[in-house]
């Protein structure tokens, strides 16, 4: 009889086992040693026979902004079985053990990294994230006029705190990113050994972005420009014109960045090569304690019912009576359907409310689709209660 639980201390090795065979990486004192940091600040669930192990997934706690809003999330990765145990539905017992976890922990959010968009559907997530791909010939690279400021390359030790100061000034008001804590950045530095680090200062000798990159590309002569920020379009210059300054040692530069990072209309030769990629996945695990402190627009005090389906959360099934006040709101569940009133009611799955709150699609569109029913006027009412924004995240686990 299968087992399912969460995993101690002395269980990591296996997971260590499991996922370097799943994913076929060559283990290394380097390797272990993050992912053992890893699972010491997780949440590790594991499905057993006797004393070992079959399959796994790991729930990194995290933070992440939304509108200015700061939510828990948590982060599922290293999702792994060995081949003669797939199939079994040992990681649909996990996934099911894990979105209890995380409700019960108060993580209203939660993402991961598909190999199948189709496959973790069936959980509750939907794609919320894209990626835009630059793939630059030195030749194509903007040619930008010096401003004043400077550019200055430090070690990680010496830039860590600039660089968590900057992204937070950048991000805290968008869409998605991670609220990255020192120890994600600690972290997320462990793999970037290879990296280098380019700071902006400006004429008064303050920071207003940098730049993380890498020599190490996929094929000898590229340039990986791994993130980069600013806070003004001085830094957004002189980032490049840093970037610019390699072209004699490297003729490819690669860039990996967020959809709404739609630069290359600034270069001499727009038609450089770039491509939108789906990146992540998203999924709403409390929808009561979610609407609750979600940043909807304030504006005149106005009630919402939404029905939302989710086959895996059994906590977020029904109809949401949602009360917005102009300094307050109130979120219950309708136990008689019947005494909903129709014209103000707005039904779909937990995928579909997960991409309007999160701003990867309009409510307008994902009714033209069938993905949302409701009355026009509901549609337009509660639309205008929902944030622009794009959506953007910058890590991955």
């Amino acid at each position: 009889m299968t087992e399912y639980k969460m995993m101690q201390l002395n269980e990591y090795q296996q997971m260590f086992d499991l996922a370097s065979y799943a994913f076929n990486k060559e283990k290394s004192a380097s390797r272990e040693k993050r992912f053992t940091k890893l699972c010491s600040k997780s949440d590790c669930f594991g499905a057993f026979k006797g004393d070992s192990l079959l399959s796994q997934l790991i729930v990194r706690p995290m933070e992440v902004y939304l509108h200015g809003q700061t939510f828990k999330m948590g982060g599922i990765g290293s999702v792994a079985s060995y081949p003669e145990n797939r199939g079994g539905g040992d990681i649909a017992q996990l996934m099911t053990l894990s979105l209890e976890k995380m409700n019960k922990q108060g993580q209203l959010l939660s993402y991961l990294a598909p190999f199948s968009y189709s496959f973790y559907r069936r959980y509750g997530y939907e794609h919320c994230f894209d990626e835009l791909q630059y793939t630059i010939d030195g030749s194509e690279l903007p040619k930008i006029q010096k401003t004043a400021g400077s550019i200055r390359r430090l070690e990680w030790e010496d830039a860590k705190l600039i660089l968590k100061a900057t992204y937070e000034k950048r991000y805290a008001k968008s869409v998605g990113p991670l609220k990255r804590s020192q120890w994600d950045w600690d972290y997320s530095m462990l793999s970037r050994e290879d990296s280098s680090i380019a700071v902006y200062y400006d004429e008064k000798n303050e920071v207003q972005g940098y730049l993380i990159y890498s020599f190490k590309g996929q094929t000898p002569g590229t340039f990986v420009l791994q993130e980069m920020v600013y806070l003004n379009q001085s830094a957004f210059k002189e980032l490049w014109n840093f970037v610019s300054s390699h072209k004699a040692s490297f003729h490819t530069f690669s860039y990996k960045t967020g959809a709404h990072e739609k630069i290359a209309y600034l270069f001499d030769n727009p038609r450089v090569k770039q491509e939108i990629v789906p990146y992540m996945m998203a999924r709403i695990v409390t929808i009561e304690d979610f609407l609750l402190i979600y940043p909807f627009k304030e504006q005149a005090p106005q009630t919402f019912y939404l029905k939302v389906e989710d086959e895996q959360a059994h906590w977020n099934n029904g109809i949401w009576k949602v009360e917005l006040f102009l300094s307050s709101r109130k979120v219950t569940r309708v136990k008689m359907e019947q005494e909903v009133p129709q014209d103000i009611l707005l039904s779909g799955t937990i995928q579909s409310w997960t991409q309007v709150f999160m701003s990867y699609r309009t409510i307008e569109e994902l009714v033209f689709f069938d993905r949302i029913k409701g009355t026009n006027k509901a549609v337009i009412d509660f639309s205008r209660r929902i944030p622009e924004g794009t959506p953007v995240l910058y890590d991955y686990f």
